[in-house]
């Protein structure tokens, strides 16, 4: 069980000699803001600790600099499922929390 909220500190990464923090995870009950693994089958911290298992619903082709695909992904914590968008593999994931379950 992750206790809820859950907000990450202390995201901090080395940039040619200068410092800079990054905006870590956040688990509320409404949404998840987090880090899909480079498999894309968890969901995860900035620091790489476990949220959840990930599930892709859906992808498409976007145009896009970062990405060619855009993925519709599931996430249950706590009982209770997420869904939201990503970009893929270790790309940040933003999830509301689902009006029904992931099937």
């Amino acid at each position: 069980m992750l206790d809820i909220p859950f907000v990450e500190k202390d995201c901090i990464f080395t940039h040619e000699g200068k410092e800079f923090e990054s905006g870590g995870a956040i688990v509320t009950d409404d949404f998840i803001i987090g880090y899909c693994s480079s498999d894309m089958k968890t969901l995860q911290t900035w620091h790489g600790e476990f949220i959840g298992h990930l599930r892709i619903s859906s992808s498409w082709k976007v145009y896009s600099w970062i990405t060619d695909r855009y993925y519709q992904v599931w996430c249950k914590v706590n009982s209770q499922w997420y869904t939201g968008r990503t970009a893929g593999s270790s790309m940040i994931a933003k999830l509301r929390k689902a009006k029904t379950e992931f099937v």
